[in-house]
């Protein structure tokens, strides 16, 4: 891991870029993996970093966010079609909640979505079927793929928000809910929904049907914290 505590926003930004164009490009060649595959992982740079251009008008990168785009320059995480994958060491928390019969001949997969894109059922259903076979190449032994999501997605009380047919309700549906965070200090759905921190709240714009609903029952005290799911995924 790379120490960060001496470095500027700038220097970060700049360090992410040439690992990705050096480090990063090398291990896809390695793994016989397409250009196409490698420079769709790498946007994920551009999002972060737009972020903070958005905000403070130059270059640069929030060092909270240094972890999760490192994780993708050493292929810990690979988006695969519409969702990104990490695999987990069995010792993970989260394997501790899962059924014993599940446990055996399975990997643990845990899933990201970026913000971009649409998520409909059949990109999510297209994107498990790619990591079964990506995780199979690389010569993992296993019968099936424990998935599990960590995300304000996974709330089931954005129903209160959403029609039954939305895409985030759809992708919901597809895991066994398993708990909500505790004391989240910094609420991700709002910084996901509005791009904003809570304080900026009155301040947003609502274009979108889930803002709409989201600032009304946030202003009725409703709170929506990042829930834990999993389902079991076989071919």
């Amino acid at each position: 891991m790379i120490k960060t505590e001496n470095m500027s926003e700038k220097e970060m930004d700049d360090f992410v870029l040439n690992k990705s164009k050096t480090y990063t490009k090398e291990l896809y060649k390695k793994e016989n993996l397409s250009d196409d595959l490698y420079s769709d992982n790498m946007k994920d740079i551009d999002i972060w970093t737009n972020k903070y251009e958005n905000i403070n008008g130059t270059k640069g990168l929030y060092k909270e966010h240094f972890n999760w785009i490192d994780s993708i320059l050493e292929m810990r995480v690979i988006k695969l079609d519409r969702l990104q994958f990490e695999l987990l060491d069995k010792t993970d928390k989260n394997f501790d909640l899962i059924p014993e019969k599940h446990k055996k001949n399975s990997i643990l997969v845990n899933v990201h979505i970026r913000e971009d894109g649409k998520l409909t059922p059949s990109a999510c259903e297209a994107s498990y079927k790619t990591a079964w076979n990506y995780y199979k190449s690389k010569g993992l032994s296993f019968e099936e793929i424990i998935f599990t999501c960590y995300s304000w997605l996974l709330n089931p009380d954005l129903k209160l928000l959403l029609p039954e047919n939305s895409n985030i309700i759809q992708f919901q549906k597809k895991y066994k809910f398993l708990s909500f965070k505790e004391n989240e200090e910094k609420s991700q759905i709002i910084e996901r929904v509005f791009g904003l921190g809570n304080e900026k709240l009155e301040n947003c714009s609502q274009n979108t049907i889930l803002q709409k609903n989201l600032k009304k029952f946030w202003e009725k005290g409703y709170k929506f914290p990042m829930a834990k799911g999993y389902f079991i995924y076989k071919i």
